[in-house]
């Protein structure tokens, strides 16, 4: 279709790291895109069907359904009507192409569009007998264009549309039109939501373990000094949070300290080495 050929031709751009990642179970087709799918058709649907049931009122065409009733055999003529039809449903997928270019509530649907060369487009007529099209004239065209520009139009209208009520419908019409992977999905939702509460469970457990005495004054070692909790208590996550970096805290300075002492232990080695290397050269000099 003339959307998909929005999708493939256009360039990517820098919005798209903004983006989060879709997931692997995440359907192809999102609550807003199912928002413009189902608005747009709506649309088209309402513009084909007053051409065809009202357009000899305002279009100045002659009712092709009106004689088909009358004579069944005028189906196989050429009628302007029909064209009308098809052209505006042309010319409003193709007005659609330009909306599809932006499918996550983007306002400028035109944004780098001319960078893109497939927008190009020369529209002729020709084929009539072969595709069963009529000549239009330049009123119909007219008409056409404005039935195709009021997709545009009518895609602002729907970007002020909420998704919620659309993600509502399509999960009612998956739960409807796949109940097996519907439950499959269920369950596996149902299995992370048990795994996180187990989880805070576990969390809760280990925080409730400290009371309120494990935070009386504290002496820490190395460069710290003698610090005293003089605030109102605080809160089990507070605590807990408090409690592991003291800890982690005090095991720096340990490794702090041990890497100290042995590099005082090493250097008191060299200093000694040193001293008697000298002492040994001064008597080797003395003896000669």
């Amino acid at each position: 279709t003339l959307a998909s050929l929005a999708l493939a031709t256009e360039p990517p751009t820098e919005e798209l790291l903004n983006r989060k990642p879709y997931g692997r179970t995440k359907s192809i087709i999102s609550p807003l895109m199912l928002r413009n799918i189902l608005g747009q058709s709506f649309y088209q649907l309402v513009i084909m069907f007053v051409i065809l049931y009202a357009g000899q009122y305002f279009l100045d065409v002659d009712s092709t359904v009106s004689r088909i009733q009358e004579n069944p055999h005028a189906a196989k003529e050429l009628s302007q009507q029909f064209t009308l039809v098809f052209n505006a449903f042309v010319l409003m997928t193709l007005f659609n192409e330009i909306n599809s270019r932006k499918l996550h509530g983007e306002r400028n649907v035109f944004k780098g569009i001319f960078r893109n060369p497939f927008f190009i487009i020369l529209i002729v007529t020709f084929g009539g007998y072969v595709f069963s099209c009529a000549r239009l004239n330049i009123i119909h065209w007219l008409w056409s264009l404005l039935f195709g520009v009021g997709s545009l139009a009518w895609q602002q209208i729907l970007l002020c549309i909420p998704t919620k009520p659309f993600a509502r419908c399509f999960s009612a019409m998956y739960r409807v039109c796949c109940p097996c992977c519907y439950k499959k999905q269920q369950k596996k939702r149902a299995e992370k939501e048990a795994a996180r509460k187990s989880a805070a469970a576990d969390q809760s457990r280990r925080i409730s373990r400290f009371s309120d005495g494990d935070y009386m004054p504290f002496t820490t070692i190395g460069q710290l000094t003698s610090a005293t909790v003089v605030a109102e208590p605080p809160s089990a996550i507070a605590k807990f949070m408090l409690r592991k970096s003291v800890d982690r805290l005090n095991s720096e300075f340990r490794v702090i300290n041990e890497f100290r002492s042995r590099l005082e232990e090493l250097k008191d080695i060299k200093h000694d080495e040193a001293v008697e290397y000298k002492r040994n050269s001064r008597a080797n000099l003395l003896d000669e």
